[in-house]
């Protein structure tokens, strides 16, 4: 037996049925599965299944055109930039993740009403929750958007966090002109191209080890308990689950929700833009088994606050163990160290073997 194989029979958890219908909440079906076209997987952050099905349905008109999400450099700062892509060569201008905060109603809303015609939305879980009650109330909305696509977040980042990083990786005198959060296999590499003609590229630990412990996290995502997008038709995210991690082809963890979602997922399959095998819902939460709980445990956030002078709103009324209190309140104290210039050079100077201790620390909590 593999060594990683061996590790995760030791480190599976056990997911009773109340504990999915909190993490992933309703759904019809779930996979792992990818895109068949490599070209589309080159650029991809993990299987490329959201591009994949949305050149599918672009493809086959079942819709005129797809917001999404992509970086550019605007003076040499990363930027989120909301769009809409009505062909393949534009669709892939989107590809991979972004890490960092977005303004959806201000950006993306606008983009939206001026379309015209039928469009596939994906966004954050948040962002869908309140496009889909925005929806409710607006028959225009609700005519332009037949597929809400929702990605799986533990939380987002300010995008000070990716400044910081930037900064301490970029040539001296040089200024940016693109960056990419997570290319390769597995976790991946960091890419930064300068305008010197440097391209800097660093294990996406450089970023991610900030990320998870939750420096510069996003103030409003401690009270979010979303992690699977209950509102899309279709949830997509990445597998972290050890058992895949050898496994040459990266995949995608997808839950489908809605017969809508059903329809044009098992179409993208048929038509051979899609391979998916399908998975008990319990491998989803497999693959996401550190950061879906704590995301989901609101209530622990919520008592770790008092303390810390942070006033969080329990939704969700759930109970909490000593190791989760332990782990909340490592990562409010962490946002709120890294707040404002100061806290960011704060942040700038922790050592990487304080940082890796520190979320071993929060990693090994999260396991128990």
């Amino acid at each position: 037996m593999k060594t990683s194989q061996a590790a995760a029979n030791v480190l599976h958890k056990q997911w009773g049925s109340e504990a999915v219908q909190q993490y992933i909440g309703p759904f019809d079906q779930s996979y792992f599965a990818y895109a068949a076209d490599e070209s589309i997987r080159v650029n991809a952050a993990s299987g490329g299944v959201i591009t994949a099905m949305l050149d599918f349905a672009l493809s086959s008109k079942a819709i005129d055109g797809a917001l999404v999400c992509r970086s550019v450099v605007i003076d040499g700062r990363v930027t989120p930039q909301f769009f809409i892509a009505t062909d393949r060569e534009t669709l892939l201008t989107a590809q991979g993740s972004k890490y960092i905060a977005v303004e959806f109603n201000r950006d993306a809303l606008p983009l939206i009403r001026a379309f015209n015609g039928r469009l596939a939305i994906v966004a954050l879980p948040c962002d869908l929750t309140n496009l889909r009650r925005l929806a409710e109330h607006d028959a225009d909305i609700r005519r332009k958007v037949v597929l809400m696509v929702g990605l799986l977040c533990g939380h987002n980042s300010r995008s000070e966090l990716t400044e910081m990083v930037v900064d301490k990786i970029k040539p001296d005198g040089a200024v940016l002109i693109d960056y990419r959060y997570r290319q390769g296999h597995w976790r991946g590499e960091l890419e930064a191209y300068f305008d010197n003609g440097e391209v800097i590229r660093k294990p996406f630990s450089y970023f991610s080890d900030y990320a998870n412990l939750f420096y510069f996290c996003q103030q409003k995502c401690h009270h979010c308990h979303d992690h699977a997008a209950y509102a899309a038709d279709i949830s997509i995210g990445d597998i972290w689950s050890l058992r895949m991690k050898e496994n040459p082809i990266k995949h995608n963890a997808v839950i489908v929700r809605t017969g809508t979602g059903v329809a044009l997922f098992n179409a993208a399959v048929k038509g051979e833009a899609i391979r998916a095998q399908s998975e008990a819902i319990e491998e989803i939460c497999e693959g996401q088994a550190r950061s879906m709980p704590f995301h989901y445990n609101v209530s622990a956030r919520a008592r770790a606050g008092k303390k810390l002078g942070i006033t969080i709103k329990d939704s969700v009324q759930a109970p909490v163990q000593w190791h989760e209190l332990l782990t909340a309140r490592m990562a409010l104290k962490n946002e709120k160290r890294s707040r404002g210039t100061e806290g960011m050079k704060k942040v700038a100077r922790i050592p990487r073997f304080i940082l890796k201790l520190k979320l071993y620390v929060m990693k090994g909590l999260e396991s128990i």
